[in-house]
């Protein structure tokens, strides 16, 4: 993305802004004229505050309020300085210059001030002048500057609002890659101890060259099962419900453990707490078929379902 400093744009119209009452220098006898050296300074100051002085973007709130103030009061103070020297005429920087740091004011996020700001000048020359300053005046230009900076203000909010969207677009991007990554690792990890455990009983097997006994066969039956609970049961899988399961399975029942995501949300302290319950309704349980289920988009978190081939009701059916 192309950014630009702040500080760096604000450059050229500040300059700008300095060259503006230049000209009230060289009138003849500008030094005695207090009022138009006080309206200067206030125009200098609310100039450079607007351009340069805050950090960020956004005008803070007090400078743009202190702004719509100036834009009644430096006119007015060089309208009643020209007025003691009988000089009819308003000075062209005062106008344009109250118009500049209005402009900025509006770019800088703070429209309402501004707008109210050019009212006030506008209203504050025609009362000094009449309707004519509106054509005399610079008023035109001023009307010009300040509604360019509002529409200057409306692109930026409508960038910034786009490049907003753009960062939280990424940062779920970047989430859900992290979250991919860390499930492949963890996948990594539990085969790595799934290997672990078969190896030695897959390593027997091969060394067997008779037809496998009864007990060799039921520990292959055992380990193959496990097998499956830690590819496929995850979280579900924890120590008590581990043996709950070896429990059932010693005693014949074929148990089926799914974690489909359904507790991820969960703190492990809360999934431990249903697998409690679970395995507490598990307890009468020493036939048929057991199949434990996280799944995942479900009002209930965990299900836990109990049959018997031929019996219609199940012996268990379980939603936590």
């Amino acid at each position: 993305m192309i950014t630009l400093n702040r500080g760096i744009s604000s450059i050229i119209p500040f300059i700008y802004a300095l060259y503006l009452p230049i000209q009230s220098l060289f009138i003849p006898g500008f030094s005695s004229r207090w009022l138009e050296m006080i309206a200067l300074a206030l125009y200098l100051y609310s100039t450079f505050a607007t351009l340069i002085l805050y950090r960020g973007f956004d005008l803070p709130k007090l400078q743009a309020w202190s702004n719509m103030v100036c834009a009644v009061i430096v006119p007015a103070l060089v309208i009643g300085a020209r007025a003691q020297s009988n000089d009819q005429s308003i000075g062209g920087w005062v106008v344009m210059g109250t118009a500049v740091f209005l402009t900025a004011t509006a770019v800088r996020q703070r429209v309402l001030q501004a707008m109210v700001g050019l009212g006030l000048l506008l209203g504050t020359l025609i009362t000094a002048y009449g309707v004519a300053a509106l054509a005399s005046a610079g008023l035109a230009g001023a009307f010009v500057f300040v509604f360019t900076g509002l529409a200057v203000s409306r692109g930026i909010a409508r960038a910034t609002r786009d490049y907003e969207a753009f960062r939280a677009k990424e940062v779920l991007s970047l989430s859900n890659v992290a979250k991919l990554n860390a499930a492949d690792q963890e996948r990594q990890a539990r085969l790595g101890q799934v290997l672990g455990s078969a190896v030695p009983m897959l390593s027997l097997i091969s060394l067997t060259s008779k037809p496998l006994d009864s007990e060799l066969k039921q520990s292959a039956k055992l380990i193959e099962a496990t097998l499956r609970d830690r590819m496929r049961g995850r979280d579900l899988l924890t120590p008590a419900m581990g043996a709950e399961v070896q429990r059932l399975r010693s005693m014949g029942v074929e148990v089926v453990i799914l974690d489909e995501g359904g507790t991820e949300e969960l703190t492990p302290g809360d999934r431990d707490e249903l697998l409690a319950k679970a395995i507490i309704a598990l307890q009468d349980i020493n036939q048929g078929r057991v199949t434990i289920r996280s799944p995942k988009g479900e009002d209930f978190k965990l299900t836990v379902v109990a049959t018997v081939s031929g019996q219609a009701k199940p012996l268990l059916s379980l939603r936590l």
